[in-house]
Parts: structure tokens; C-alpha cells; sequence
């Protein structure tokens, strides 16, 4: 995956701040991808509103650059815009969004595959899909971040604005969840299952 701030020179983030508009065109063409794709993770692949969020997460991202302090990653700045912009959305709406596998994690391997290892394979998915759906929204948003997008405890700590120490119970619980579910199920993609501790 190609990072935001290898796309978005630093000089046109500072120009962007300052009211440039050919610079601020170039960084939301350098972040409109990116931004899409995170949002659809953290949706857990509800399409239906992913076209309105992206266009309140480039907006918020637009207006909010002069806010950027170049302490973190460009990359993790976005992503947390986008990690508020799905949790207002999710308390507004005040119900758990339809998750789609098919759209969450990378099937290209699965698409290739043949016969009963395709359907199994599809199989497992849906069963985590199902897991998920009952998780509450911090935890879920935390396990993706860690499983999907391989975030450290630190990072997912400062992404979701809580402590180390909150982010590691999260995932505790997320994590004691599916391996309640799936139990002896040892068809689930092993990197969906997050080991004990992790930084």
C-alpha cells in the first residue's frame, strides 16, 4: 500500500494549510484511495455510506491541515480522521453496520481459488463477520486496526485517542470473543486472530 505522505510532498501539505488551491487539490488526489479504503475496513464493507463519510473525511481532512503538527505520520493523521469520522456515523445511526468479508479483507486468493477450498474459505469469513457484528464498536475498530491494518498498541492507542493500557483490554475482549466463537475452528485466516499481548 502506498502511503498518503509519499504521494502529498511536504511542501504541499504546508501550502495546502495555507489556502493553496492547487495544493489542496493534490493532497485530496493523494488521499482519496487511501481514505476510501479505510473507511470501507472500518465499516466493515457497509458500501451504502461509504460515498458520504469519504466525502465528510476529505472535507475534515481539508479543513483541519492547518491542525497537522507533523508529530506523527501524515498516514495516521488521516486514519484517525476517518476512525472519528466512522465512530460519529456508527452512534448517530445507532445500530451495528452490515459487515461484509468480501470487502474487508484481501480475497484475492480466495477469488482464484477452485471448488470446496473457495466455499470453505468464504465460509470462515462469514463466521468472523458474524463474531464481529456483536462486538462494540471500540473493540471492532481496534481489531481491525491491529489485524487488518497491523497498527502497534501504541499507534491503535493514539489513533483511538485512549490508553496503552485500554487499547490492550480492548483487544483482549475482542480477541476472547472469537476465540469463543470459532473454538476448535481452525479455518479462520490465521492473521485475524491476534496473539496475546503485541506491541
Amino acid at each position: 500500500m502506498t502511503e498518503p505522505s509519499e504521494l502529498v510532498p511536504e511542501a504541499a501539505l504546508r501550502r495546502a494549510a495555507e489556502g493553496d488551491r492547487a495544493a489542496q487539490q493534490q493532497v485530496l488526489a493523494g488521499i482519496y484511495d487511501f481514505v476510501r479504503r479505510t473507511l470501507y475496513r472500518l465499516l466493515l464493507g457497509r458500501a451504502q455510506d461509504l460515498d458520504d463519510l469519504q466525502q465528510s473525511a476529505l472535507f475534515k481532512v481539508l479543513t483541519s491541515l492547518s491542525g497537522f503538527r507533523h508529530e506523527a505520520s501524515f498516514k495516521t493523521w488521516v486514519t484517525g480522521i476517518c476512525i472519528n469520522v466512522v465512530r460519529d456515523h456508527l452512534r448517530r445511526k445507532k445500530r451495528e453496520p452490515y459487515f461484509d468479508p468480501i470487502g474487508w479483507t484481501d480475497l484475492r486468493a480466495i477469488g482464484e481459488g477452485r471448488g470446496q477450498q473457495c466455499v470453505e474459505a468464504r465460509e470462515a469469513l462469514n463466521h468472523c463477520a458474524a463474531i464481529l457484528q456483536e462486538l462494540p464498536i471500540n473493540q471492532r475498530t481496534a481489531f481491525v486496526l491491529k489485524s487488518v491494518y497491523g497498527h502497534s498498541i501504541e499507534e491503535i492507542a493514539a489513533l483511538m485517542d485512549s490508553a496503552q493500557s485500554t487499547t490492550r483490554l480492548r483487544l483482549y475482549y475482542a480477541r476472547k470473543a472469537f476465540r469463543k466463537a470459532l473454538g476448535a475452528d481452525t479455518s479462520v485466516p490465521a492473521r485475524l486472530l491476534p496473539t496475546q499481548g503485541g506491541k
